[in-house]
């Protein structure tokens, strides 16, 4: 499950993070925000609530949301935070069966047996994952996918996502095994955090801060823990780790979120107007804003954005938005996403440039994003200055940040 800690300083701060949650993705009704009758931040994107219920200025269609799983903090989300299914089928919490799987931040791949995979496809056997991330945030203390077996009842029973449910349901059914990554100040703690009572180390990672384990319970079925002890398993290079995403995710192509300059770029904004890396050659600071349209602190904010803006452009301050969902993972424009940024712009007023994405995404900066919304500043000469702000701010915020800023850049900082 995701670290309480990090839920917590999700909630705090109204960050919508890209690992906010341990996700597993189902699909649900849709529900108000009124009927759901709480609000939570998450990253998913998602089912249906209406703007006027969901405080957002355009609706949103149905789609894929996300199980969010923690002691005190279950529920199933969507887009704008709100819970919208209180239970689902165990067996839809199932993994995708795949002829093998690679994960580059663990180093690890692996292949699994056929009938291990048919036993999947069947829901006799259920496949999670699960990670914990260290107390700032920097790393993961462990990582693995858990094996479970389910009665035919159990494949059919609601799991309650709210409270404790979802962790009492995966207390209450049989684990069978698992396939890990564990730091090393951790590796005591095996029975436990696993649930297994028997581990088989396959090797340790190339800085030797990581060791890699497979094992099962005795207590299950023999045939069972066969079939998880024949996962051919390749212990690669570990790909650097990147807090915007699950560990189980795979990395952005080309994210830099070091990257020192926005480099050189062409794009459109949401009303087809041409654009480059000129448009932060006007002013001696400009703000970049990363936003969705579906994020409702993102969308809230935008009217203080404008207003700072208009306050702070004579003193050589522009605000730039750009709008991150409206690229689809395959590279291309999201015309329906254009159309709801169209519809953010007339209701909130601005006045800056909402643009879309490049195809090298701010030479990698937007790529990865850690957080929605997530800004930073960029000099008359394209370079990134000064420290990212994540999450959304006051008005009177904005511009103690963009003041503190434009006097470090004058000053030579």
């Amino acid at each position: 499950m995701m670290n309480k800690k990090r839920l917590m300083a999700i909630l705090a701060a109204g960050v919508l993070t890209a690992t906010s949650f341990n996700p597993v993705m189902i699909k649900a009704e849709s529900v108000s925000a009124e009927e759901a009758g709480m609000a939570v931040p998450a990253d998913a994107a998602g089912a249906a609530v209406s703007a006027d219920k969901a405080g957002a200025a355009v609706s949103a269609d149905e789609a894929g949301v996300v199980v969010a799983g923690d002691s005190s903090e279950t529920a199933v989300f969507s887009e704008d935070g709100t819970p919208v299914k209180k239970t689902v089928k165990a067996a839809d919490i199932n993994m995708n069966v795949q002829d093998s799987y690679d994960f580059p931040f663990l180093g690890l791949k692996a292949v699994l047996p056929e009938e291990l995979k048919k036993q999947m496809e069947t829901s006799d056997m259920l496949m999670v994952t699960e990670e914990e991330w260290n107390d700032d945030m920097t790393g993961f203390k462990y990582a693995f996918f858990h094996w479970n077996k389910l009665t035919e009842e159990q494949k059919n029973e609601d799991v309650n996502l709210l409270g404790t449910g979802y962790d009492d349901w995966l207390k209450s059914i049989e684990r069978v095994g698992t396939l890990g990554v564990y730091s090393k100040d951790v590796i005591d703690d095996l029975d436990s955090i696993t649930g297994c009572n028997e581990h088989k180390e396959l090797g340790t990672s190339e800085d030797g801060n990581y060791k890699y384990y497979l094992s099962i319970n005795k207590n299950a079925e023999s045939d069972l823990t066969d079939e998880i002890e024949k996962i051919e398993t390749t212990i690669t290079e570990m790909t650097a780790f990147d807090p915007s995403k699950s560990v189980f995710d795979m990395p952005a192509e080309n994210a830099n979120p070091d990257a020192e300059n926005v480099g050189a770029f062409e794009t459109t904004d949401i009303d087809g107007n041409a654009y480059t890396e000129k448009v932060f050659s006007d002013y001696d600071l400009t703000l970049v804003n990363c936003f969705t349209t579906w994020c409702s602190p993102c969308v809230n904010e935008m009217p203080d954005l404008d207003k700072l803006y208009q306050e702070m452009k004579e003193k050589g301050v522009g605000v730039v938005g750009m709008v991150i969902d409206s690229v689809g993972e395959d590279g291309t424009t999201d015309e329906d996403t254009v159309k709801k940024a169209q519809i953010l712009k007339e209701k909130t007023g601005v006045t800056y440039p909402l643009l879309i994405p490049d195809a090298g995404n701010m030479n990698g900066r937007i790529s990865g994003l850690s957080s929605f919304p997530e800004s930073f500043f960029v000099d008359k000469d394209g370079n990134i200055v000064g420290e990212p702000i994540m999450g959304s701010k006051s008005l009177e915020d904005w511009k103690a940040a963009v003041e503190k800023q434009l006097e470090e850049i004058k000053a030579g900082k």
